[in-house]
């Protein structure tokens, strides 16, 4: 795992505690900040690589801080891992079309902790604006949620529209169905990973006019992955 320089912001100063000495003790630089409004001075300052940050704030909510972090020019790069006590799907997605580089359920599991933090930290800085993502001659409108292929508006149903949105965001990364299931569907969700396959097909199916189906790739034995190469 790449040292980096953390910023843990959470309300409650027990976890966030138990957060800041687990990320110390692999060697990280952690900074520590109960409020939203201390957190962007912070940020603005000191320039973390990651903010692993909560969604239920006092003073402004954890994914309103992320969407003045991706909406700034200079801080826009800073990796963004967004915790949440309710871990249902609406927290995790609005954290996601927010910007969001993951998403961790509390309590934390401090090993799942060290493993997401070591994947944002892997991941390239996020340098694009959350408002638009493109791959190719795709575009996802993220504010009016609306989907333009080759300047054709395409229409998808909300899942659809989700699961499509979390593969573009992290372009060339493989997810397996599981993944995709706590990403895109409810964590705990009684679907299994037919659904995924499901959901997969249709996107194929709405790409393949436009030639774009075969970047929506199988990875054998793995799962699944959107990427402009092969």
């Amino acid at each position: 795992m790449a040292l980096a320089s953390i910023l843990v912001v959470d309300a409650d100063a027990q976890v966030r505690a138990l957060m800041a000495r687990e990320l110390r003790e692999l060697g990280h630089d952690v900074t520590e900040s109960d409020t939203a409004g201390s957190a962007l001075k912070l940020v603005r300052r000191q320039r973390p690589d990651l903010m692993v940050c909560d969604f239920s704030l006092p003073d402004l909510a954890g994914v309103e801080l992320l969407s003045d972090v991706r909406s700034s020019e200079e801080l826009r790069s800073i990796r963004v891992l967004i915790t949440s006590s309710r871990g249902d799907s609406d927290d995790v997605i609005r954290a996601l079309e927010s910007g969001a580089d993951d998403f961790i359920g509390k309590p934390v599991n401090l090993l799942e902790l060290r493993a997401r933090v070591d994947a944002c930290l892997r991941r390239p800085a996020n340098l694009g604006s959350a408002d638009e993502i493109t791959a190719g001659g795709i575009v996802i409108d993220n504010v009016g949620h609306r989907v333009s292929v080759d300047g054709t508006f395409v229409s998808l149903a909300p899942r659809e529209y989700r699961l499509l949105l979390f593969l573009l965001s992290n372009q060339d990364r493989v997810f397996s169905r599981k993944q995709l299931l706590v990403h895109v569907w409810d964590r705990d969700a009684t679907v299994g990973a037919r659904t995924v396959d499901v959901h997969v097909r249709r996107l194929r199916g709405l790409l393949e006019p436009f030639g774009y189906d075969r970047y929506l790739q199988t990875v054998r034995g793995s799962g699944y992955r959107f990427s402009l190469d092969g």
